[in-house]
C-alpha cells in the first residue's frame, strides 16, 4: 500500500511541477535559470543538421533519468519545471504557425515543423515524464539502501529496465523525427 502513494505522489509532483512550468512560462514570462535549465532536458523545434532529432528524442529521456536522482528525487521537480517553462516556447510557436496557416498557402516546411512539435509532444513528452517517475523511483530505492532498510531487488530493477523501453521508444520515435526533419529541409 506504502509503495503506490509513493507511486502516484511521484506522479503528481512530477505532472504537476510540468504544468506548473507551462503556466509560469506562459502567464509570468518565464525565461531566466528555469529557461537555461529547460534546455538541458527538452527538444527544440528546429535542428541544424540531419542527425539532431534522435540525439535530441534520445538524450531529454536519459538526461531526466539520471538528473532526477538528484536530491532523491527533488532533481525530477526542477527539472520537470524547467522543461514546461521551455515547452511553453513550442506551445508559442505551434499557436503562431498554426495561425498564420492557410490551405492556399501551406508549405511542406511548415507542415514538417507541426508533426516535429506534435511528436515532441504527443510521444516525447510522455515518454520524458514516464522517465522522470522512474529516475525517481530509483532515487527511493537507492535511499532506502543508504538507511540500510531491507528493500526488494526488483524494487531496484523495475525502474531500470522499465527505462530501457522507454529508451528504445524514444530511439524509435527519434528517427521518426529525423525522417520529418529530412524531408523539411
Amino acid at each position: 500500500m506504502r509503495e503506490r502513494s509513493y507511486q502516484a505522489t511521484f506522479w503528481l509532483l512530477i505532472v504537476g511541477s510540468w504544468t506548473t512550468g507551462v503556466i509560469y512560462g506562459r502567464w509570468m514570462g518565464g525565461g531566466g535559470l528555469l529557461e537555461d535549465l529547460g534546455q538541458a532536458v527538452s527538444v527544440p523545434s528546429s535542428f541544424g543538421r540531419w542527425w539532431e532529432p534522435l540525439v535530441y528524442f534520445v538524450l531529454s529521456v536519459v538526461a531526466i533519468f539520471v538528473l532526477s536522482q538528484i536530491f532523491f528525487g527533488g532533481g525530477a521537480v526542477i527539472f520537470t519545471l524547467a522543461r514546461g517553462v521551455r515547452d511553453n516556447l513550442l506551445i508559442s510557436e505551434l499557436e503562431t504557425t498554426l495561425r498564420t496557416w492557410s490551405f492556399l498557402n501551406m508549405g511542406a516546411g511548415e507542415i514538417c515543423k507541426v508533426l516535429l512539435i506534435a511528436l515532441i509532444f504527443a510521444v516525447n513528452l510522455p515518454l520524458f515524464l514516464w522517465s522522470a517517475h522512474l529516475g525517481t523511483q530509483r532515487s527511493l530505492y537507492v535511499l532506502h539502501r543508504l538507511k540500510g532498510k531491507p528493500v526488494p531487488p526488483e524494487l531496484g530493477s523495475r525502474p531500470f529496465s522499465n527505462f530501457l523501453l522507454v529508451l528504445a521508444a524514444s530511439m524509435i520515435v527519434g528517427l521518426i523525427a529525423t525522417l520529418i526533419f529530412s524531408y523539411a529541409k
